[in-house]
């Protein structure tokens, strides 16, 4: 009986002992894929909102580097729905096992867009050409990948790709770096945002090399790298709105100046060609008086120079004359045009037919 009982507790207290390592293990497993779920969450919500308000901003804007940002956001999404097999359970439940081969074809075309994203937002073309270049062989490059990965098997194609990927973030981050020290101030936003995502990508890709052990982080790694790029690359991009703001501001500010310059010259040539006509008026009125008055040249030129305001010594002066000269000329002028001071004589010019 002894022994009944107690191969009884025993059997009793071994499998109260396998229930409870078997309960461990499903609660381990559990928070494991909460924990995963809760990353992914975080990292679609994000890349979605910036997907959406970057789509926002290039209809608003025309700005090309937010359109480039969007296809970079939405195939890095499908990139990680493949990467963790639930293109499988949601996208084409029809296609089992799609996930491991199409993702590096989501992959390269991520790289195109975030190639040539980078090279619009710091500016290469304009700025460094020889950089704008090597993105191009990225981006040339990327569109290989994707190509091929719809040709080739799975095996065949991994290497290309991984050594694609070592190569092109590290790329970003030291172009960004080149731009920054060369003067380009909105570089430095964009090398801080990226440096996140490429670092759980290469993470990411270093373990599917089998270099680094599969850890809830490394696992999670491209999804918490993703998550921060999000997050500070949408500091870049504000930041480059308000440069945009600002040059624009800068430009109407030199557009107002230019139109005020130009207004101004206009008034000058206004009164310059009233100026110019009315002395030609005058001298049609001083002609005239010449015919009429039966004046010699040297009077009519005294005339002019009366009727403009000068004295007897400017009128000496302009003539080359003595002042006695001018005297005896203004004498004849009182004279023959019937008047008796000089006050008189623009009166004369204006209103004598």
């Amino acid at each position: 009986m002894f022994l009944l009982l107690k191969n009884t507790f025993s059997f009793l207290f071994t499998d109260v002992i396998s229930l409870s390592q078997e309960t461990e293990e499903m609660t381990r497993i559990a928070f494991e894929t909460d924990i995963s779920s809760l990353f992914l969450g975080i990292f679609f919500g994000l890349m979605i909102a910036m997907a959406i308000y970057n789509l926002i901003l290039y209809f608003s804007l025309r700005d090309r580097a937010y359109l480039l940002y969007v296809g970079s956001t939405v195939f890095a999404i499908l990139t990680t729905i493949s990467t963790n097999n639930l293109g499988d359970q949601f996208l084409w439940p029809s296609s089992p096992n799609l996930d491991g081969i199409i993702y590096i074809t989501f992959a390269g075309i991520c790289m195109f867009f975030s190639s040539r994203f980078a090279a619009v937002f710091l500016e290469l073309e304009k700025r460094h050409q020889n950089l704008n270049k090597l993105l191009w062989v990225i981006a040339y490059l990327s569109l290989l990948l994707s190509a091929l990965s719809l040709f080739l098997t799975i095996e065949q194609i991994t290497p290309f790709g991984r050594w694609l990927v070592l190569f092109t973030f590290p790329t970003y981050i030291i172009v960004a770096a080149i731009a920054y020290k060369n003067g380009f101030q909105l570089a430095k936003y964009y090398l801080i945002a990226w440096i996140p995502y490429a670092l759980g990508l290469i993470i990411r890709t270093m373990h599917g090399a089998g270099w680094l052990p599969g850890n809830q982080f490394v696992l999670s790694s491209l999804e918490l790298g993703g998550a921060l790029e999000t997050m500070l690359l949408s500091l870049a991009l504000a930041y480059r709105i308000k440069k945009m703001q600002e040059e624009n501001t800068q430009i109407r500010a030199q557009l107002k100046t230019y139109i005020s310059q130009v207004m101004s010259l206009e008034e000058k040539i206004k009164s310059s060609e009233t100026q110019n006509s009315d002395e030609h008026s005058l001298e049609e009125k001083i002609k005239k008086l010449v015919t009429d008055f039966d004046l010699t040249d040297r009077e009519a030129d005294v005339l002019l120079q009366l009727a403009k305001g000068s004295n007897n010594q400017q009128i000496a002066d302009e003539l080359f004359i003595s002042i006695n000269t001018v005297k005896y000329h203004i004498r004849n002028l009182y004279e023959k045009l019937d008047v008796k001071k000089r006050t008189e004589i623009t009166p004369k010019l204006l209103f004598d037919k």
